[in-house]
């Protein structure tokens, strides 16, 4: 009796995989979501993080802080120019790095801006001293009225980011103007 053994053949496994490859992909895409959108995000949660920390502790301790930004060319063939920020304090009259927040950069293909009193603010990398961008007194004050963006960079965008918007008062209140709309809807929806 001739027995035939049976079994897939290697073709069939190549196919097999491929297939569940295209499937999972596909739902990794639609479930996904935007990735610009989502490092936005994270980024803007970064900065928020950070700058409420920054202005507690120019109240608490009795010291002006400054935000230093500035734009990194790009290293390499695939590299990107990077925006990165520094929050430093003032002591002994000269501007020092506050040691447990680092330079930051944001995420490649990510851009922040600054309108300071409705003007956009541009970096110069001609400038030996670069001006902090903003600053926090120990009054509890801010250096002015500043609207910061978080954005995907118009080269890297589809258009569908949302831009993270946040709002400086005089007063030193940050406020995230996206996360404020989010809260709100999800109120009217219950």
């Amino acid at each position: 009796m001739n027995r035939r053994e049976q079994g897939f053949t290697l073709i069939e496994i190549i196919f097999v995989v491929f297939i569940i490859g295209m499937a999972v992909s596909v739902i990794s895409i639609s479930v996904g979501g935007n990735a610009l959108a989502e490092r936005s995000k994270k980024e803007a949660e970064t900065f928020l993080l950070q700058a409420n920390y920054v202005a507690e502790q120019s109240v608490l301790k009795g010291e002006t802080h400054g935000l230093f930004v500035e734009l990194r060319p790009a290293q390499g063939i695939d590299a990107q120019e990077q925006w990165c920020y520094q929050w430093r304090r003032v002591r002994d009259r000269q501007w020092q790095d506050v040691p447990e927040l680092t330079q930051h950069c944001l995420d490649e293909g990510l851009v922040i801006e600054f309108y300071v009193d409705e003007e956009l603010w541009e970096y110069d990398p001609e400038l030996e001293y670069q001006e902090p961008v903003l600053g926090f007194f120990p009054s509890g004050d801010a250096s002015g009225e500043i609207e910061i963006n978080i954005l995907a960079d118009q080269l890297q965008s589809d258009g569908d980011e949302e831009t993270q918007r946040f709002e400086l008062e005089i007063s030193g209140e940050l406020r995230w103007i996206n996360e404020e709309k989010r809260l709100e809807a999800e109120r009217r929806g219950r």
